[in-house]
């Protein structure tokens, strides 16, 4: 057959266009400042909204735990604990005396944290007086170089550290030490977690825990994110002269990538401890992790892993009520490490059902893998998504989210993934989402879903070690699964087409009072109800609704104490009126609003919130629960079931789950 040569150019061209298309990278935001300086150090800045009189800064250091030497094996843990401990402006504990003095609180609005590849200090700061900006950018500029590391401060600070790691050895810390070499494939990460040796934290000397910090905390691996309400040419000229005199040490080592060794098969840990609570099925399949969101095939990419993370979420939540064999279910996609990404998922099994939960839940996750999802669930699910999109765009909300954007800035520092502006981002995954299907997931997570380099996991109460599968029963009930015929997911929903029958009666209101005071509008209703109005600062579409009398779980006799205290989980699963809880979900799809009761120990009542074009579904919602609330037997008997056994074991214990 001969094609006309206008057809293959046609074609050719089309070819052409779609890969330009989606190798086309995406725009940063234009309200970012970003730079870096002569010595490497990089900055990120970004105006805080109009109202904002804080600013929240995070110091980014590309070096952790991976970066130590043998002798150093919890230092870099530890000079995070020192930067709170003395440096060349804030001797001895002055930082914390200054910030709080500022209102800052120790742990909410100061912070910092070390893992394997970073080390990220945190500060948020009023900053109505722009002098509280500067000290905020001396402080960070001396965590970043002027450590003190006096030796007195390094005694104190050695005991508290050193509790710290004896009260991360109970089952949990046991177990991970068997099954993290399996996990890291016996790699650097697994020789260097973050909190270290008892050894090395009783017996370092200063000039050992000195020398990772002059190694290590160098301009050319080190960055700062701001966002404030401080003008940022003046903020920007303040970090060019505070940060850019710092200089990188000569002959510094490289900073070294480690990655996690691949293996073609399968690994199994299956463990118990006396102290462990509960019985845990885990697998981790390592995959490679996103590099950065920075062009729209990688966005389309990170859309479709959201789409099945949510779908996945979803499916599991209804099979948790369908269902006794195991408890809630999981899997997800993400990445657990700066070079390495996991597929991952678990779930917790009942003790007089393991073997059979684990079968089980192995056979839902087969199907996901075999079928992916059904168009309904899609549907349902992308009109929730685009919803919420839509509802942001048309949102006359203008507060800037500080910690977003410093994730995102943070996200740029280490992967270079673009940071867009917010309008821009739900423009392109309004866009984007349009053409997800079906098949587009099934073909995304055949290739996410790799066979081989796959450990297992199971663990237990010692107590239970002979009712626990072996490895070989294990591996025959995979070989089963995967050689099963498994039928489609199906799970028909009947929604009725209004949330109330009939309309209710309506009252009056037969009070109306203005509180000048307190600018709030009080209104009594003809049933007796009082209202209390008052305008949002806020949101300007938005509705929230707060109602709640005396009373309480407190208020009952022993007799409907039990029930009390049960009853918001039993009936919030069950629905209301002539809806299941699943098709009261599938219901309000893409509507914003919600209600639900409040029961605590000394008071009952309501909640509720909408946009304002959602009011209407919001009361409907409120009478609907309040008037016909249900008690679904499933529901009952799959809480009665959890909960008895949960009495009888009052720790909670949770395993190896990675996500």
């Amino acid at each position: 057959m001969q094609y006309p040569l206008k057809n293959i150019i046609t074609t050719v061209l089309c070819i052409a266009c779609s890969s330009f298309l989606f190798a086309q990278k995406l725009q940063q935001d234009p309200k970012l400042v970003k730079g870096e300086l002569k010595n490497g150090f990089k900055y990120y800045l970004y105006p805080a909204d109009s109202i904002s009189q804080q600013t929240a800064l995070q110091l980014f250091v590309n070096a952790g735990s991976l970066q130590e030497n043998e002798d150093q094996r919890g230092l870099a843990h530890f000079v995070e604990h020192m930067a709170f401990n003395g440096s060349k402006n804030f001797p001895k504990n002055e930082v914390i005396t200054f910030l709080e003095s500022l209102g800052v609180k120790f742990g909410a609005d100061l912070n910092a944290h070390t893992s394997y590849d970073e080390t990220i200090y945190k500060i948020t700061i009023d900053t109505k007086d722009e002098q509280n900006l500067n000290k905020a950018i001396s402080i960070v500029a001396d965590w970043a170089f002027h450590l003190s590391f006096d030796s007195l401060e390094i005694e104190k600070e050695r005991g508290i550290v050193i509790e710290e790691w004896r009260t991360k050895q109970g089952a949990s810390s046991r177990m991970s030490d068997q099954y993290l070499p399996l996990i890291f494939n016996n790699s650097r990460y697994a020789e260097r977690k973050p909190i270290g040796t008892l050894d090395v934290l009783h017996h370092f000397k200063r000039p050992t825990i000195v020398n990772f910090y002059t190694t290590w905390y160098r301009p050319q691996l080190m960055g700062i994110g701001i966002v404030t309400n401080q003008d940022l040419k003046k903020t920007e000229k303040l970090i060019k002269e505070v940060f850019g005199k710092a200089k990188n040490p000569k002959h510094a080592p490289k900073r070294e990538a480690y990655y996690l060794p691949a293996h073609a098969d399968t690994l199994y840990s299956i463990l118990t401890d006396k102290e462990a609570t509960t019985i845990d099925f885990s697998y981790v399949t390592k995959i490679p992790a996103d590099k950065g969101v920075r062009t729209m095939e990688e966005f389309e990419s990170s859309l479709k892993r959201s789409f099945v993370n949510n779908l996945v979420k979803k499916r599991f939540e209804r099979l948790s009520q369908l269902q006794n064999d195991f408890k809630e279910g999981s899997m997800s996609l993400s990445d657990l490490l700066l070079h390495s990404g996991i597929s991952s998922g678990g779930t917790t099994l009942y003790e007089d059902n393991i073997k059979e939960g684990i079968y089980k839940y192995l056979l839902e996750n087969e199907r996901i893998r075999r079928y992916g999802f059904t168009n309904s669930e899609i549907e349902d699910f992308r009109t929730q998504f685009v919803a919420q999109i839509k509802r942001g765009l048309e949102s006359r909300d203008e507060t800037v989210n500080a910690t977003g954007l410093l994730a995102d800035m943070k996200n740029n520092f280490f992967t270079d993934a673009t940071l867009m502006d917010r309008k821009y981002r739900q423009e392109t995954a309004l866009k984007v989402q349009a053409a997800i299907d079906s098949a587009d997931l099934v073909q995304y997570l055949k290739q996410s879903l790799i066979t081989g380099n796959t450990v297992i996991m199971l663990s237990g109460p010692e107590r239970l070690k002979d009712q626990l599968p072996t490895k070989a029963q294990l591996q025959e009930m995979f070989n089963t699964i995967r050689s099963a015929q498994i039928p489609v997911w199906k799970d028909q929903i009947s929604v009725p087409d209004q949330l109330l029958k009939n309309t209710p009666v309506a009252g009056k209101i037969t009070d109306s009072t203005f509180i000048k005071e307190v600018g709030i509008r009080k209104w009594v209703l003809s049933n007796g109800i009082t209202v209390y109005l008052r305008p949002s600062s806020g949101r300007k579409d938005h509705i929230q609704l707060t109602g709640f009398r005396k009373g309480g779980i407190i208020a009952l006799d022993t007799t409907d104490y039990v029930n009390a205290v049960y009853a918001k989980n039993i009936i919030g699963a069950s629905g209301a009126g002539d809806f299941t809880r699943q098709a009261l979900t599938k219901y309000l799809l893409g509507n914003s609003a919600s209600a639900t009761f409040v029961l605590s120990q000394n008071r009952e009542g309501v909640a509720a919130s909408a946009n304002m074009k959602d009011i209407k579904t919001m009361f409907e919602l409120l009478y609907l629960k309040w008037t016909q609330p249900r008690a679904d037997k499933a529901v009952f008997d799959n809480i009665k079931k959890r909960s008895v056994e949960a009495t009888q074991k009052p720790q909670i214990y949770t395993y190896c789950r990675i996500q």
